[in-house]
């Protein structure tokens, strides 16, 4: 089964993906779609056109997130028609790509600062206040490109709001530029923001790269005990 490292793309199995089916000396026969079952140790491919394979015959199935391979699904087929095909008694890998495509768990404290804007009416005229606030948050996701992170109710920011964020463990880096992307219901302890990553100094760079890979090779020696 994946390791629980993955967050969102691979919480859901269920999920249909791009996906391309090889041999098994990794020669491409089709694009398709695929849909992986954990709990059957299945993986179905469906395309516009599906070669007929014998039963038993071993093929693999790659998935694919923004044009890179990011997991090898390895089984035997046993259903095969034009259109579809089920491997089954399937093993998967943890492929490098997947480092810079998925968000992985992670529990981090650090803190975020911001500039709010807000239009207040002074007599007859409209003028923008800015204030500068600082907070306390809690990342529980991370990749190369995003982050998400808790923060207590009081704080509310918005879609397209610019954020610093200062991580003191993991990455360790400090002034993150991070931009807010989404607002999610996270309960009635906490507000919860998916923020995309910005444009970093090269060390910073380089320290977040080393900081997920990390975390992509611990899900994928998890995935092998």
């Amino acid at each position: 089964m994946p390791a629980q490292e993955y967050f969102h793309e691979y919480e859901n199995m269920g999920v249909k993906f791009d996906a391309v089916l090889k041999t098994e000396s990794g020669k491409t026969i089709e694009m398709g779609r695929g849909v992986f079952s954990a709990e059957n140790h299945s993986v179905d491919f469906e395309s516009s056109f599906v070669p007929l394979f014998s039963m038993g015959t071993r093929l693999q199935v790659f998935r694919i997130h923004e044009g890179a391979e990011v997991h090898r699904f390895e089984g035997e087929v046993y259903l095969s028609s034009p259109h579809m095909l089920r491997l089954v008694e399937v093993k998967d890998e943890i492929l490098p790509g997947a480092a810079l495509a998925f968000l992985y768990y992670v529990d981090l404290d650090g803190t975020g600062h911001a500039v709010i804007k807000k239009q207040e009416r002074h007599f007859l005229k409209t003028r923008t206040v800015e204030t500068p606030i600082g907070f306390a948050i809690r990342v529980h996701a991370l990749s190369v490109r995003e982050i998400k992170f808790n923060v207590n109710l009081n704080i509310e920011l918005s879609p397209g709001q610019p954020v610093t964020l200062h991580l003191p463990g993991g990455p360790r880096i400090q002034n993150l530029p991070v931009l807010v992307r989404q607002a999610i219901v996270f309960g009635t302890e906490a507000n919860c923001y998916r923020c995309q990553i910005r444009r970093l100094a090269p060390d910073s760079q380089r320290r977040l790269q080393e900081y997920v890979k990390g975390l992509s090779l611990a899900a994928g020696q998890q995935q092998n005990l």
